[in-house]
């Protein structure tokens, strides 16, 4: 008869906390979030605001350094094309190239709708830090599109200027793929739910690249965001993200390697 092994008590405790440390919700988000965006990032995509009795599409062009510089400009339609906003820390600038005005976006904006969407100011430009402006923990595992995942809590921490009382995350326990997001309101009222997939290899890393986001109270309404490229890591200086550059609109030129 074989004799059972027994592995040492040391070892099953590096084990133990080894798997312990793998399910820390805040390093889950972590390499979610770092899976999206990298250290900068330079990406092409579109956008359908879908509504009861019209639907409209746009295009656009972002790069982004971290979560305290981005620069966004508008493709298409020609009615928008060459509008640009900027970030630079905790301010953010809008440029209109019809009325050659900058205009700075003041903090009460961060919740309205980006150009009319369901995305908010804060989601497509200001970028909130998911890892250092909210606390984790996993509350649950569940299926999202035949994926298991976690099922995570992100509470604003004191202090933090963001938009959501709180919001929940489904993330993939295979891939760190961020599936499903809700997001509550102060009084922990559900105020919308973002559903993500078609998850296609893009510059090496697999990623969701189509993105509905879904008004919890407005029937019939919802946005859609469709990623058509996106280079992660590229080399891009601080100094790009400027009110200079936003003012060339259609004529920015993107760093992309």
């Amino acid at each position: 008869m074989m004799k059972k092994l027994k592995l040492p008590a040391t070892l099953c405790l590096i084990f133990l906390f080894a798997g312990i440390k793998a399910q820390n919700p805040k390093e889950i988000v972590k390499k979610a979030d770092e899976l999206m965006q990298g250290t900068s990032n330079y990406s092409e995509m579109t956008m359908t605001i879908v509504r009861p009795k019209w639907s409209r599409t746009m295009s656009f062009k972002t790069c982004s350094k971290g979560v305290n510089f981005s620069l966004t400009v508008i493709n298409s339609p020609s009615k928008e094309a060459g509008q640009s906003f900027l970030k630079r820390n905790k301010e953010m600038w809008s440029w209109n190239p019809k009325i050659k005005r900058i205009v700075k976006l003041p903090p009460a904006m961060l919740s309205q709708g980006w150009m009319g969407s369901d995305f908010s100011n804060d989601e497509l430009l200001n970028e909130s830090s998911l890892v250092k402006d909210y606390t984790h923990k996993i509350i649950g595992s569940q299926k999202i599109a035949g994926k298991d995942c976690w099922k995570i809590e992100l509470l604003p921490k004191e202090n933090t200027s963001v938009v959501w009382g709180k919001q929940l995350k489904w993330i993939s326990k295979d891939g760190y793929l961020q599936l499903k997001t809700e997001y509550y309101d102060e009084d922990n009222y559900l105020v919308k739910t973002e559903n993500a997939s078609k998850i296609k290899t893009m510059d090496g890393r697999e990623i969701p690249t189509y993105f509905e986001l879904i008004p919890d109270d407005e029937p019939g309404n919802k946005t859609i965001v469709e990623m058509k490229s996106i280079k992660f890591n590229i080399q891009v200086n601080e100094s790009f993200f400027s009110q200079q550059n936003m003012k060339k609109g259609l004529g920015i030129r993107f760093p992309q390697k």
